[in-house]
């Protein structure tokens, strides 16, 4: 009985049982009643989706080979977004992104208010996706938590450099529109918030990548009072796929929400990418939203540079270090304000994992998340497994070297992110009889109360539960120099020498009282 069912699912694609009863009672001969009724008991190979709900009690049909196949996801975000489903626009973002964000972010790509009025907020949209086994969470090395669409057991784990390298040079590419903004004038200078500080920036009830109060005077209106209310900038980015008329579908939904919110100023709304397809190009232009590219805001420099960021984080993750690519990167991403600051502190944790994997073992992992129960989260920038051996952790401050480590983030370092590692590697099957070691590598001085701390807490430290050491600019330049391997060494004279080239020292001295001359006029 189920044989032209299925024929129909095999030919069509999933789709809904709604269409299925309308097809066989089009060709087979039956009533709409009895086709519908055929189509509802209908079993063997065919599948059901549970838990999402469609317009006249329709299920959404699929055989069990289709599922998680690029037809089954494509059909079945048309069918939710031609019905205005909320899940149709989270599914849709994830299916442009690869099918897989960090947790953090998934406000942000969803579509989703944050605040539940008459919307599915995004914990709700997870929450009934995952019932449906449509979404799940899974932790990805160097990525941390992430909520991706099912598929099959270990599909996104070979992703993890690409997509971290994806992130990264779409936070340059953040700070680049946030330098564009400060600059014409369109954004309060100081008042510029990006998705890399503590918490999301939100304007109305919407997460965004960036947002900021803008003065023009088209865009501020003024309250009863007489004050003036300025209008907003919000910005999502996305490198890397072309943008798709339903990948482009989350952010106007977000656009449409956001002017539907009352008593809000005007909102300037970009989506920035690398490529737009033309239909969804003007489909962004139809709802008022500026689609951008690299390309059109910065030139073919900056956007031919942030591609080659990409391409070069993803294969210094497992390849040789060329110290020769980031030059070329400082050189050309260098310009936009506080990219060189990102760039460096990338470039130093790349560096620290290349000298690991020359002189530990190959076995890297590059932020390593750990989560232990009662402690906490804490994330290892560099991680060497040596099997059978050791475990090292290591923790890369690349800073200039006039700067100085912040107490406060060595101290979080030493008291928290060292027990709670030191915690989950005992927790390993494959690690807790091994040796651990916890390094903090830094291209700056810290303060003497830091390194007061560092000593007492290295003499309190019992030699059988693990070792930390502290190694500052002149430890690391000679580290470098006895792997006799030239990028190393190029790349931290280059990025981490003082002018003299000399490297910083290991305790930031506190500045000598100056003189001061006492006048008569002073007593």
């Amino acid at each position: 009985m189920a044989e032209p069912i299925e024929e129909y699912l095999r030919k069509h694609g999933p789709s809904l049982s709604s269409e299925v009863a309308d097809a066989l009672a089009a060709s087979g001969g039956l009533t709409p009643m009895a086709a519908r009724k055929r189509v509802s008991r209908a079993s063997g190979s065919i599948r059901r989706l549970a838990g999402i709900s469609f317009p006249r009690n329709a299920r959404f049909l699929y055989l069990d080979q289709q599922f998680g196949s690029p037809a089954y996801w494509g059909r079945l975000v048309k069918r939710l977004i031609d019905t205005n489903s909320a899940y149709g626009y989270a599914i849709a973002a994830l299916r442009q992104r690869g099918g897989i964000v960090p947790a953090r972010l998934f406000p942000i790509v969803c579509g989703a208010p944050l605040a539940r009025v008459r919307h599915l907020s995004p914990d709700t949209i997870f929450h009934r996706l995952n019932e449906a086994n449509l979404l799940t969470r899974i932790l990805v090395p160097g990525l941390g938590e992430c909520i991706a669409l099912v598929q099959e057991e270990g599909h996104y784990q070979y992703r993890a450099a690409e997509m971290r390298a994806g992130l990264i040079t779409e936070d340059i590419l953040l700070s680049a529109v946030r330098d564009w903004l400060r600059k014409l004038g369109i954004a309060s200078y100081h008042k510029v918030a990006m998705r890399s500080g503590d918490a999301l920036p939100q304007v109305g009830t919407l997460a965004w990548d960036l947002t900021a109060p803008s003065y023009l005077n088209h865009m501020v209106t003024k309250t009863k009072a007489g004050n003036l209310k300025p209008g907003f900038v919000v910005c999502d980015v996305h490198l890397g796929s072309i943008m798709s008329v339903r990948g482009v579908a989350p952010f106007i939904r977000k656009c449409a929400t956001l002017r539907g919110l009352r008593n809000l100023s005007p909102c300037l709304q970009i989506l920035v990418a690398d490529r737009f397809e033309g239909e969804a190009f003007m489909l962004l232009k139809q709802h008022g939203i500026m689609a951008a590219t690299p390309d059109t805001l910065f030139g073919r420099e900056v956007a031919d540079g942030l591609r080659q960021l990409t391409s070069i984080l993803s294969r210094a993750a497992s390849t040789l270090f060329d110290s020769d690519e980031f030059d070329a990167l400082f050189r050309t991403l260098g310009k936009i304000e506080g990219a060189a600051n990102q760039l460096r502190g990338t470039l130093f944790e790349y560096m620290v994992a290349d000298y690991a994997r020359k002189t530990i073992s190959h076995d890297i992992w590059m932020n390593r998340n750990f989560n232990v129960a009662g402690k906490g989260k804490a994330e290892v920038d560099v991680l060497a497994i040596r099997a059978n051996h050791s475990v090292t952790a290591i923790e890369c401050k690349g800073y200039s070297p006039r700067a100085t480590i912040p107490d406060d983030l060595f101290k979080r370092w030493l008291q928290h992110n060292v027990p709670t590692a030191y915690a989950s590697i005992r927790e390993h099957p494959d690690w807790r009889n091994l040796d651990a070691h916890f390094e903090f590598w830094t291209t700056a001085p810290i303060s003497p109360e830091s390194m007061a701390l560092y000593e007492k807490a290295k003499g309190e430290i019992r030699a059988s539960r693990y070792t930390i050491k502290l190694r500052t600019g002149r430890d690391v330049q000679d580290l470098c120099r006895q792997t006799k391997d030239r990028s190393l060494m190029t790349a931290f004279e280059k990025h981490f020498l003082l002018a003299d080239g000399s490297p910083a020292g290991s305790v930031r001295m506190a500045p000598e009282a100056p003189e001061v001359l006492l006048l008569e006029d002073d007593f």
